[in-house]
């Protein structure tokens, strides 16, 4: 299928699977580079047309503060995977808030600035029973949230993808390409080992998204109309 194509269908599932009365909450997780923010800007777009409420955030929004992060090393695997992220300020902040009963609530697409390494400052966003969350991420199938999502997207690249994109995509934020890759290679990508190992998110996923071809994507896994 065309580019088109893979997303007038997720349109179509993720409209498919909202229920009067109460938002919808979308995971859309995979590995470092598998192009997840980009599918959930593109979907967003697609929705928002549809005349629905869309709330954009992503996980980059909910990390740990510096110290905590790194406490277990800069380049530690299982740091990244235990300490990155801030689940618990994901859960209040969102996922809590999202499924309750009434309607609008307020919600914080973002819990820390990552440039002062202080909480943000960001206000509030209502959000009407209508609203379609899309929330990007790595590690969003891991059981501290897994049980809260009503609908969960997998975007599926091997390693040497992933990491080819994220080379070009960080390289006038983190430096030099030999250091970029270093860090994929000894953090990023075995973290995302730990949690294929830990959380098997492939089995929980209600659809499963090749995306190694941008123009040429497919779909792996569907479960009906999810």
């Amino acid at each position: 299928m065309d580019r088109g194509e893979l997303l007038n269908f997720l349109v179509g599932v993720i409209i498919g699977r909202k229920v009067a009365g109460r938002p919808l909450k979308v995971a859309i997780d995979g590995r470092c580079g598998a192009g997840k923010s980009v599918l959930a800007d593109e979907l967003g777009a697609l929705i928002r047309a549809r005349g629905f409420q869309v709330l954009r955030p992503s996980v980059d929004g909910f990390h740990h503060p510096r110290e905590r992060r790194y406490r277990q090393g800069a380049h530690s695997a299982r740091g990244y995977f235990e300490d990155a992220f801030n689940c618990e300020a994901v859960l209040d902040n969102l996922l809590r808030p999202l499924s309750g009963d009434v309607f609008p609530v307020e919600c914080r697409e973002v819990s820390l600035d990552l440039r002062t390494n202080l909480p943000s400052d960001a206000p509030p966003v209502s959000a009407g029973a209508g609203a379609i969350l899309l929330f990007d991420g790595i590690f969003l199938f891991r059981s501290e949230l897994n049980t809260w999502w009503d609908l969960r997207i997998l975007v599926d690249v091997d390693a040497e993808t992933a990491v080819s994109r994220a080379v070009v995509r960080d390289a006038e934020a983190i430096g030099p390409l030999d250091l970029i890759r270093h860090k994929y290679e000894v953090r990023y990508e075995p973290a995302w080992q730990i949690y294929l190992d830990a959380e098997g998110p492939e089995s929980k996923a209600h659809v499963v998204v090749d995306n190694r071809d941008f123009s040429r994507p497919g779909i792996l896994r569907s479960i009906g109309r999810a």
